[in-house]
């Protein structure tokens, strides 16, 4: 499901703001984002975000500000010193213009330093790597919420559309008889007008013979009790407390299996009609069904 939380708490002079956004997905990706200082925490912010959800791609956003997290960057003035009597150097001896600033030295390696690049980047304290982690959690919990009032709106059309189905498989099972009848009829009027033309006589038991294997090969009773068991497992799954969606998953798939050899068994273009109304209200389905935890 989509959405997005935010959370926020404030560790002594730091103040740590975490925003979290979700899209549909089948499975669980993350994509982190840490602010310097806190990248140390990462696997402990993932292993949060993987007991709280177990799908959607998400993108996390962790950011802190504030004392405990400032960097005691010095400036080189040897080496900026340096690069700038060169610059002059080369400038006079090839007539060059002077036009290096401030931003050009900085940007030019050595010039500033940042003693936690410098081998002593240190993990942050336990009680700011506790408030980052609660802020994180504090995220996914208002993104839950937002998901949850989804959710409840996406049962709801779950189960319409489930009716849908169900529906839609009683017209079929009421078609399913007058089928054969009409395959009768127009198999018998077709031999009947094409024996008149040589005198013969049209023999019952061999009408009867052709249309029961036609019923056979029609038969489509063992589809819809199949349909039917899948119909009441995904409504309980509905209404199950713990996460459905994968086996959710399983029964679109079946539901879908079983229609298409609906689809393939019945020699009708009113049964066929059916069969697409229902392909497409799975599918509506399995798009929903991909958002469900």
């Amino acid at each position: 499901m989509t959405g997005q939380g935010q959370g926020r708490i404030q560790c002594g002079s730091t103040d740590i703001a975490v925003e979290v956004r979700a899209v549909n997905n089948r499975h669980l990706k993350l994509s982190l984002r840490t602010s310097d200082g806190l990248g140390v925490l990462e696997p402990q912010i993932e292993a949060v975000v993987r007991g709280a959800l177990r799908r959607g791609s998400l993108q996390l956003n962790v950011q802190a500000t504030g004392g405990a997290l400032q960097s005691d960057y010095r400036l080189q003035a040897s080496v900026i010193e340096g690069y700038w009597n060169q610059c002059q150097e080369i400038g006079q001896r090839l007539n060059i213009a002077q036009t290096v600033t401030w931003g050009d030295l900085l940007a030019l390696p050595g010039t500033v330093i940042d003693p936690r690049g410098q081998g002593e980047r240190k993990a942050p304290s336990e009680e700011l790597a506790r408030a980052t982690l609660a802020a994180v959690q504090q995220a996914l919990d208002s993104l839950n919420a937002m998901r949850l009032a989804e959710g409840e709106s996406m049962g709801v059309e779950l189960s319409r559309q489930l009716e849908n189905l169900r529906a839609i498989v009683n017209l079929i099972e009421e078609r399913a008889p007058q089928v054969v009848a009409e395959y009768r009829t127009r198999l018998t009027t077709k031999l009947t007008a094409a024996l008149a033309e040589i005198d013969g006589h049209l023999p019952e038991g061999d009408v009867v013979r052709e249309v029961l294997l036609m019923a056979d090969k029609a038969d489509i009773r063992e589809e819809i009790v199949r349909l039917r068991s899948h119909f009441s497992q995904f409504e309980q799954l509905l209404g199950a407390a713990e996460s459905p969606g994968r086996k959710l998953d399983f029964l679109i798939q079946e539901l879908f299996r079983e229609t298409n050899t609906i689809g393939s068994k019945a020699n009708d273009a009113d049964v066929a009609q059916r069969v697409v109304d229902m392909k497409t209200t799975i599918e509506q389905m399995r798009e929903l069904v991909q958002n469900v935890e």
